[in-house]
Formats: C-alpha cells, sequence, structure tokens
C-alpha cells in the first residue's frame, strides 16, 4: 500500500498510456475511456505549468491546435453548423497527444510500443480464425476478416506494425531477435494481404522502400533488395490469398472501366470525388466551404452537371482527406494538416531507431490519408496521436538529458 501511496499522478498516467497503447487495436470503448481518463488526470498535475510551457514550444502540438480551431472557425462560413460540430467532435480524440507528449517517460516509451504490438497481435489472432473459419465474430465475413475496425483503418494499421517490425529487425544485434522480429513481421504482413484493405497494402508497398533507404547504407541495395521484397510479397499473396487476388483483378478490371468513362467502380467513385472535389475547392480556394458531415454540394453538383456519375453521390466522403480537408478548409486548412506532419519530421530525435520509425509511420499514414480519410476516424485518430506523442515525448526526453 505504501508504494501505491508513493506513486505519482505522472507515473499513474504513464502506466495507463501502456494500457491506452494495447487497446487501441482492439477496442472503441477503451480508446474514448482512456483518452478522457489521461487528459483529466494530466490537468491535475503538479507541473502543469510547465507542460503548458513545452507545448507552446512545440511546433507539432501547435499545429494540431491551429488545425482544430480553423476547423472550428470555418463553422462560421458552414452552410450547416450543426452538421459541422459533429464532424469536428471527433478531434477530441487528439488531447491524448497533450498528455503523452509532455508526461510519458522514457522507459515507457517501448514499453508503450510494446503494447501496441501486443494488443494488434490479439486482432491479428482473432483475424487469423475467422479468416480460417475457427471462429464467427459478429457479422464479420473470412473474406474479410477484419474483427475491430473498418478494413480500410485496419489494413494501415498492419501495414505500419509490419514496417515497424522490419525497422527494428535492421536495429536488432542479437540473432534470436532478429528471427523473431522477422518472423512476427512475416505474420503480419500475411494477415495485411489476407486482409481486403488495399490502402494498407499501397501504404506498406510505398513505405517498405522507405525502410529501407533509412537502413541500408548502398541506396542501389536498398533499392534492389526492397524491389526484390515487395515483389516476392505480392506474388505470392497473389497465388495463396484469395481476398488479395479477388481485389487485385478487380483493381486492374476497375482501371480498365475508367478509361473507358466509368465511374461506377470503387477506383473509379474515389475518382469522381476527387475530381468534383476540386471544382469545389477551386470556387473556394483560401477557406473552403466550411466543415460539415454531410455531402449536400457535392451531390448537387453531380446532379446538375455530372449524370454519368450519379452512382457516386451516395458515398458519405471524398475518400482523400487532404481533398477532403482543401474542400472544407481551403489552402488555409490545407497547410495547417501539412504542416503537423513537416514538424513532425523536422522534429530532432538522435536516437535513429525512434528517427527511422517516424519516417516510417509518416510516410505510411501520408499515403493511406490519399485513399481514405484516416485523421477522421477513431481508430485511425487515435494511432496518430499515439505515434505523434510518442515521437514529442522522444525528442522532450532527449532534450532532458
Amino acid at each position: 500500500m505504501n508504494k501505491l501511496k508513493n506513486i505519482t499522478l505522472n507515473e499513474y498516467i504513464n502506466y495507463l498510456f501502456v494500457l491506452y497503447a494495447f487497446l487501441l487495436p482492439i477496442s472503441r470503448a477503451g480508446i474514448s475511456i482512456l483518452t478522457i481518463s489521461l487528459f483529466i488526470l494530466w490537468l491535475f498535475t503538479k507541473d502543469f505549468k510547465s507542460k503548458i510551457e513545452f507545448i507552446k514550444s512545440n511546433k507539432v502540438i501547435l499545429y494540431f491546435l491551429a488545425f482544430i480551431g480553423f476547423s472550428l472557425l470555418s463553422l462560421f462560413w458552414s452552410n450547416d453548423v450543426i452538421s459541422g460540430l459533429e464532424y469536428v467532435r471527433k478531434y477530441w480524440y487528439f488531447l491524448v497527444v497533450l498528455v503523452i507528449a509532455t508526461t510519458i517517460q522514457k522507459r515507457f516509451v517501448e514499453y508503450g510500443i510494446s503494447a501496441f504490438l501486443t494488443g494488434l497481435f490479439i486482432s491479428e489472432i482473432l483475424s487469423y480464425s475467422i479468416f480460417f473459419e475457427l471462429i464467427q465474430w459478429k457479422n464479420v465475413s473470412p473474406n474479410d476478416p477484419t474483427p475491430f475496425m473498418n478494413h480500410l483503418q485496419y489494413s494501415m494499421f498492419l501495414a505500419f506494425a509490419s514496417l515497424l517490425l522490419l525497422n527494428r529487425f535492421f536495429y536488432e544485434n542479437k540473432m534470436k531477435w532478429k528471427v523473431i522480429y522477422f518472423l512476427y513481421f512475416l505474420i503480419i504482413t500475411s494477415n495485411l494481404f489476407l486482409n481486403g484493405g488495399r490502402t494498407g497494402q499501397a501504404a506498406f508497398a510505398v513505405s517498405i522502400f522507405v525502410v529501407g533507404f533509412l537502413n541500408v547504407k548502398n541506396k542501389i541495395i536498398a533499392l534492389l533488395s526492397m524491389f526484390a521484397l515487395v515483389l516476392s510479397i505480392f506474388y505470392t499473396a497473389y497465388h495463396v490469398s484469395p481476398v488479395f487476388k479477388t481485389r487485385f483483378d478487380t483493381s486492374i478490371n476497375e482501371i480498365h472501366k475508367i478509361s473507358q468513362g466509368s465511374f461506377c467502380t470503387s477506383f473509379g467513385a474515389r475518382l469522381g470525388l476527387w475530381i468534383i472535389g476540386g471544382e469545389i475547392f477551386l470556387e473556394n480556394p483560401i477557406i473552403g466551404t466550411g466543415v460539415v458531415k454531410d455531402m449536400n454540394d457535392f451531390v448537387k453538383i453531380v446532379e446538375e452537371s455530372y449524370p454519368n456519375k450519379d452512382c457516386i453521390k451516395h458515398l458519405p466522403s471524398y475518400h482523400n482527406f487532404y481533398v477532403q480537408t482543401a474542400v472544407h478548409l481551403g489552402i488555409i486548412g490545407l497547410f495547417l494538416y501539412l504542416m503537423i506532419f513537416y514538424n513532425l519530421l523536422k522534429l530532432k530525435i538522435q536516437d535513429r531507431y525512434y528517427f527511422t520509425l517516424m519516417v516510417i509511420f509518416v510516410s505510411v499514414y501520408s499515403v493511406s490519408s490519399l485513399v481514405e480519410n484516416m485523421f477522421h476516424e477513431q481508430f485511425s485518430a487515435a494511432l496518430l496521436a499515439l505515434f505523434s506523442g510518442i515521437f514529442i515525448a522522444q525528442n522532450r526526453i532527449e532534450n532532458e538529458v
């Protein structure tokens, strides 16, 4: 009991942070409860004033706040304030960035990453069990075994986790752990291609070259080795995973249909969304149309000017956060959003492992956001909150030494 009495509020936050990282891939309720719990505890820490001073000096956090603040400000020129408030409401998940960045201690940083991988491992066990029809999980199909979240978000989680492990493989000196990391990398990568999320697969294919270039001195060898690894993984997935084969063949067919002017496919619908979104942006290029949850302006333009794209007017978003931000918030909002990631990459992190992990994360998240609104969905927003907080904390810890 005496030991518990001696634990400070900051230490309780550190332990809850590890639990938050563990629950992040597997529990919506866990994300919500721990986000608010961590934030409330943080408000009552003794060194709260010094944490506020740190926040004022950190550009990543300031751009997070500026983007969210500008989103709220845009309600003044939005045509539906209630809908806009409902849209912005989801940004409260980023409160945890403030807590992690200012409070997490050195030894808990790696604990948090390991807890995240453990939680994801549980998700994978369920995913494989669903795929092989060993269990039934709610309404999840064996053809798309994503137990806790949308398959687009899940594929991004898997892409990042697999590359995180590949990055660890390069930095580990002990052969036993190298083998373990590489085997876990293969398990996660296999799961990535058993699911229907092409978003994560695309992010994986692009970002694996980042891993190679950051970890292999000879860039030609890095390029060739990563290309060979990608080719072998995609070739194996095509011949082993019926889900990936179907999705890959469908993608080729969709590209052919787009070339013939048809937008009534998954890729075609996205392309149609981006074309029309571009037109709306050009009408309001500086501050956008204002944040709204609905797509009324989009539907109106489709009905009036694009009857051949009528099949896409039912879609709930632009499936591209860059386009969505440009439409809602114009150049100003898009600039604020991009500056979050630019300043993440500018963080001075001396530990090479964490620096390369940060670049890999930004690559995976940025590519994934090209085809989905990752910043605005609970699981993917929480993932950004967790790891941006970790990278800022690592920068702070190094400067405190």
